[in-house]
């Protein structure tokens, strides 16, 4: 009886072995991992691990948005004043001058380019635009007309239109697209569930771990009681 023992713990030890090798072999596997590119248990890489990543810049693309920049957006107003009488709008030209945000940011970084461009300009486009659309559409409201009523403006109907698509359309497309794509730039959680805390989900994740390796510990300590005795 008293030669069993030993071997009955020795094969308990030879059994945790390859557990043991798992669980070294993970956490030397997620060692190797750059910092930059680390995740939490919810697969996010939040905006100060992402600021860590290497940004080469380019003295091709740098050099080029610069020049082309200022030309992109002169035409995206052009498209934007000149809408009522030709091809083009308040849509296209807030869509064009959107992108040019877009080229700056790929070109000089998307977090600098959040930094110098504040949420209170996206967000001022975007509310702005739609109180100029509703103010302008209500006017005609208020002197017994439709909604958008532009024979009932105070001005003459070319000019109504314009106003609505400058002041209106322009604005609420420009603000809500360079919105999203600062939204969309943070990253999503990988479950696709959107940007919650993941201080919870990393808490979740503990809890569940913790709850796994429970009935292990409590086999192995009874396994330990039964070989004392």
């Amino acid at each position: 009886m008293s030669d069993a023992r030993p071997d009955d713990e020795g094969g308990g030890g030879d059994s945790d072995a390859p557990g043991v090798e798992a669980a070294e072999s993970a956490a030397e596997a997620e060692s190797d991992v750059p910092a930059h590119r680390a995740r939490s248990r919810s697969g996010r890489i939040d905006s100060e691990q992402r600021q860590g990543t290497p940004y080469t810049e380019s003295q091709v693309i740098m050099p080029t948005v610069k020049i082309v920049a200022p030309f992109a957006f002169t035409y995206g107003l052009f498209i934007t004043f000149h809408g009522s009488g030709s091809p083009g709008g308040g849509f296209q030209g807030g869509a064009i001058m959107a992108a040019v945000v877009f080229m700056i940011a790929f070109a000089f970084g998307i977090e600098a380019t959040r930094d110098w461009l504040a949420n209170t300009v996206v967000v001022g486009l975007a509310v702005g635009g739609a109180l100029a659309f509703a103010g302008i559409g209500l006017i005609p409201v208020a002197r017994g007309g439709a909604f958008l009523q532009y024979d009932l403006l105070p001005v003459p109907v070319k000019y109504g239109l314009e106003s609505v698509e400058i002041f209106g359309i322009a604005a609420i497309v420009s603000g809500v697209l360079m919105g999203l794509f600062f939204l969309l730039a943070r990253g999503f959680d990988s479950d696709g569930s959107g940007f919650g805390d993941t201080g919870s989900v990393d808490d979740a994740g503990d809890d569940a771990a913790s709850d796994l390796d429970a009935p292990e510990t409590s086999d192995r300590t009874a396994a330990a009681d039964g070989g004392e005795r």
